[in-house]
């Protein structure tokens, strides 16, 4: 069952490094990162800024250093620091849906250049995109300039399926042979990661992604051969 996370309740908190590593390796795996442009997010994020009567909507994929938007609306940009991410709040908590109704009033955002500047945000509701262990990708987000006195449970459910429906167009397809290399990298440097800070037993779950990716690569020289 999914919460709410509103207002400043967390405004200190932030991801646990051995989680936050693992998340990253999951992105990785999952393909997400070969998806820009891919017309079916497109459609669902124009869907979600129709339904909520918003001027952005965005599926936001936090990687590293950076947001990145395989898919928006309303936004000039493809990716912006992780730093100044209301994503990267949202993700932190994947079984939550996170709600900002106004960002002036809220700590953790009222400095934010997106807020301060011609982005001018106000209104945020983020719903975790999640694979299939229920590791946040990224988010699905409705955003608007103006403040909201409230979100109904019928916005929160409706947010909520959208993002399901996000997250189940990311992973149906088997990664492709090219993107499956590029993660079996990107999962092997975060082993190493976690073996360097002491993380050993962190690595049994990104071992289990490895095999997962290795079965497909089997999968295809089967077919080929």
């Amino acid at each position: 069952m999914e919460e709410k996370l509103t207002g400043p309740l967390l405004a200190n908190s932030g991801p646990d490094a051995k989680q936050e590593i693992i998340r990253q390796a999951a992105v990785y795996a999952s393909g997400v990162l070969s998806m820009a442009g891919d017309p079916a997010l497109q459609q669902l994020v124009e869907q979600a800024a129709r339904e909520f009567q918003v001027p952005i909507a965005a599926l936001s994929i936090v990687d590293r250093d950076r947001q990145w938007f395989p898919a928006c609306v309303g936004l000039d940009m493809e990716q912006t620091s992780r730093e100044i991410s209301f994503c990267a709040h949202a993700v932190i908590h994947p079984d939550q849906i996170m709600i900002v109704l106004d960002a002036t009033l809220d700590p953790r955002f009222s400095a934010n250049p997106f807020v301060t500047g011609p982005t001018n945000i106000r209104f945020y509701l983020g719903c975790p995109i999640r694979d299939r262990d229920g590791r946040a990708l990224g988010t699905l987000c409705v955003i608007d300039v103006t403040s909201r006195a409230r979100v109904t449970e019928a916005d929160l459910d409706r947010l909520r399926d959208l993002a399901r429906h996000a997250g189940d167009i990311i992973l149906q397809p088997e990664v492709s042979a090219r993107d499956r290399r590029q993660a079996l990298d990107g999962i092997s440097g975060q082993i190493e990661v976690l073996i360097r800070d002491g993380e050993e037993d962190g690595v049994d779950e990104l071992d289990a992604m490895l095999r997962r990716l290795e079965r497909q690569e089997e999968r295809d020289r089967q077919r080929k051969s």
